[in-house]
């Protein structure tokens, strides 16, 4: 049984992730069982890095196409966050290819096809209204 501090990390934890997500993710319910409170300070420091405005060298924009770039290159399969929060921040669908491409350079064809045309595809949306 979870003790009274462990509970509430992880309704932190359940907070953070409807604001992030705008739902409770299942990884994210699975792993708080075990270990709320360390769960609870990456959720912290996520929200402290990508914070509005920034502190520190990094605008907006640069943080979210990095974490862009990041994604299509680890080919995870929806970076639509980051590059939804790039292009909010101001960055452009060209900028978007440009990281994609980026990563075909340094990950390989199979960075784009995995990852990289999704993150093209949301930027697209993004800049269409949707």
């Amino acid at each position: 049984m979870a003790n009274e501090r462990e509970m509430k990390s992880m309704e932190r934890v359940r907070q953070h992730c409807m604001e992030s997500f705008g739902k409770m993710l299942d990884h994210h319910e699975l792993l708080g069982r075990y270990l709320p409170e360390p769960l609870e300070k990456w959720f912290e420091s996520r929200k402290l890095l990508f914070r509005d405005p920034p502190q520190g060298a990094l605008t907006s924009r640069e943080r979210e196409l990095i974490a862009v770039a990041i994604e299509i290159t680890a080919r995870k399969p929806n970076v639509a966050g980051h590059t939804k929060r790039a292009m909010a921040a101001g960055a452009t669908v060209q900028e978007i290819a440009e990281v994609a491409f980026l990563c075909i350079l340094l990950g390989g064809m199979i960075t784009y096809v995995e990852s990289g045309q999704s993150a093209l595809r949301a930027a697209e949306e993004y800049a269409k209204g949707g």
